[in-house]
């Protein structure tokens, strides 16, 4: 089974071009539970506030109970077993609503541990332990309930009201989830997700593997295994990659040379910054600049999802 967005929003919110919406949903039997399904290009972000049960995607199955939280990206064949009064907020939205706190949100651990989807699936063998703070539980879920009481309204004003909401809820779920158990590999993943946040703010910096692998109290080559089996990535290219974008958005909003844009991304050859860039956009930086005001350009590799290592929508 697969809901397409449009037809997804019609049913379930008030708005029907307005991509965002939040669901809170009891299973208690086959009837108010869904199989195997997927949704066509929006992401699902669930928090379960009571009861458990056990959430299956693909061929991996794990425990869920109150306090936990978890993504379901675009495509992703998903199901809910074994429940027991298991009380849920699907909060649903589309890519564009993401993209809008994406550079602020993604220099937080939480928000690399819920939408770094290698990192997530890598972890999650039998239980799901990915949890927010207790302190913050609460006024998670008082938002998300305010939320779903405005999926059926329609006043003026409330489509801003709900993304108000949504931003807050963003906001407390990338500064205060975190991994609820404790072990060694679970440490790399926390450890790796600061280092992910590290390389956002400072990506301009003068970074090798020696300091990434340090970072991460790791060897260098345990540092190299572990990056990449959660990245899908080197180190050295997810580095590239996100100079490469923090180029692109300076090429869109400032008047600077490109001399000065490359090296305020990381770069000391422009020559080798030229080469890089027309890579993923298939164009150079100066006729970037030239056409991306007056138009919409392709995104990198045809998906910025991809570039920001979100899962792809």
């Amino acid at each position: 089974m697969s809901d397409c967005p449009n037809n997804f929003f019609i049913v379930y919110a008030a708005w029907h071009d307005f991509g965002l919406v939040c669901r809170k949903t009891l299973h208690l039997s086959p009837n108010d539970t869904p199989g195997d399904h997927q949704h066509c290009d929006f992401y699902e972000l669930v928090l379960v506030v009571s009861g458990n049960g056990r959430h299956r995607t693909n061929d991996r199955e794990c425990e869920i109970q109150s306090g936990n939280v978890f993504l379901v990206p675009p495509n992703q064949v998903h199901c809910y077993t074994k429940y027991d009064n298991l009380l849920i907020y699907n909060l649903l939205f589309t890519q564009q609503f993401l993209m809008l706190m994406l550079q602020d949100l993604s220099q937080l651990p939480g928000f690399q541990l819920l939408f770094n989807l290698s990192t997530q699936t890598a972890a999650l063998e039998g239980a799901n332990n990915l949890r927010i703070d207790s302190d913050a539980f609460p006024d998670v879920v008082c938002l998300l309930e305010e939320m779903d009481k405005l999926k059926d309204s329609m006043q003026p004003g409330d489509k801003t009201l709900l993304l108000s909401k949504f931003a807050r809820v963003m906001y407390l779920l990338a500064r205060y989830t975190h991994w609820g158990c404790c072990n060694c590999r679970i440490n790399s993943i926390e450890q790796l997700s600061k280092l992910l946040c590290e390389l956002q703010k400072n990506y301009s910096a003068s970074w090798s593997l020696e300091k990434m692998a340090r970072f991460c109290n790791m060897g260098i080559s345990s540092f190299r295994q572990n990056f990449r089996k959660f990245t899908k990535s080197s180190p050295i290219e997810y580095l590239l990659r996100l100079r490469i974008n923090q180029a692109a958005i300076l090429l869109k909003t400032s008047s600077d040379l490109l001399t000065r844009i490359a090296f305020a991304c990381g770069f000391t050859d422009i020559n080798y910054f030229s080469r890089q860039f027309k890579k993923y956009y298939n164009i150079l930086p100066s006729q970037y600049r030239k056409i991306s005001r007056s138009s919409n350009l392709d995104q990198p590799n045809g998906n910025t999802a991809e570039l920001l290592y979100l899962p792809k929508a």
